[in-house]
């Protein structure tokens, strides 16, 4: 992923920058191996102090946009005051925004000043995620802002996991709407044509109940969207992953055996199938990647390494493109 973000060459927004060391080293780090040109979003003196604090030097070509620029001020906050004039907010409270550097970071996206922007080593996966949707905004096709993981299996197979981190109980809609923006990350990911199973405690009718129900309307809303990929729902995760299972329990499906990105039906689900398949098959899960986004603003883990600041900023480059 870093030699395919790389060969992009794109930009990259950290809007915690004055914050948190770790983003610091990773903006060197892109930087130095070329992989992006990162922008800084925070004050000059702070980031400086920051780094000598931590015996760090950053390489002359990142760039730096203060939080308070005169020169863009009014711009900012004539675009919260836009933004949120449906509920008619108090001047104290638009400023409240303009001074928040993860909603600067997204006015900066939403400007095009750069192609992706990484955030929540130091915020909550929530602040990430309202900053974004008020902000970029939630992607035309999209009914509701997700996740994913992408998981690499030791045998170098790929699966993309949805949603594991953000919906706890999609109604159909937003189920089929998390499958399809799922789709579209792991064919952004990875080049593999989506292979989509809706999962369920039932294969094709095996079970009657309201939960089945709900994927098998689910699969019926998303697979006419996108003819050119395989979908298929409802299945058992055995169905999905096992050629010769699928042909005695699901011998008409498309998927096979063979699928690639498995559809949750839940947050309960989704958070310990991950965890499962990391701690039990030696995965690596990369992720939460948020999806349904209009641009990529990427969410991490406050206890995010140096690695993972500059994977999720190459993941967020590869959905930008």
């Amino acid at each position: 992923m870093r030699e395919k973000a790389a060969s992009l060459k794109k930009t990259v927004l950290l809007p915690e920058a004055e914050k948190d060391i770790r983003v610091l080293r990773a903006a060197a780090v892109l930087s130095i191996e070329n992989i992006a040109t990162p922008v800084l979003v925070g004050d000059h003196k702070k980031i400086e102090k920051l780094c000598n604090e931590n015996g760090l030097e950053l390489p002359d070509d990142i760039l730096i946009e203060p939080v308070d620029n005169p020169d863009t001020n009014k711009q900012k906050f004539d675009f919260f005051s836009q933004k949120l004039a449906h509920k008619n907010p108090a001047d104290e409270q638009i400023n409240a925004l303009c001074e928040d550097c993860l909603f600067t970071g997204g006015w900066l996206l939403q400007r095009g000043v750069a192609d992706a922007a990484v955030a929540g080593s130091v915020a909550s996966t929530a602040n990430v995620i309202r900053s974004a949707i008020r902000t970029v905004g939630v992607a035309e096709g999209s009914s509701i802002v997700s996740s994913s993981f992408m998981m690499e299996m030791p045998d170098n197979r790929v699966f993309t996991y949805a949603d594991c981190a953000v919906v706890p109980y999609p109604d159909a809609g937003q189920l089929a709407s998390i499958a399809l923006d799922a789709g579209k990350t792991h064919l952004k990911l990875t080049d593999e044509i989506p292979r989509i199973a809706f999962l369920s405690f039932s294969t094709k009718g095996s079970a009657v109940h309201e939960r089945v129900e709900l994927v098998q309307e689910a699969y019926k809303l998303a697979a006419p969207r996108k003819p050119e990929w395989i979908i298929d729902g409802e299945v058992q995760f055995d169905t999905a992953i096992i050629p010769e299972i699928a042909a005695k329990k699901a011998p008409e499906s498309a998927l096979r055996g063979d699928a690639n990105v498995f559809v949750f039906p839940n947050l309960d689900a989704a958070n310990i199938g991950y965890k499962l398949t990391e701690r039990l098959a030696g995965a690596k899960a990369t992720g939460p990647i948020l999806q349904g986004l209009a641009k990529p603003y990427m969410d991490l883990s406050r206890g995010c390494s140096v690695d993972d600041i500059v994977n999720t900023a190459c993941v967020g480059l590869l959905l930008s493109d």
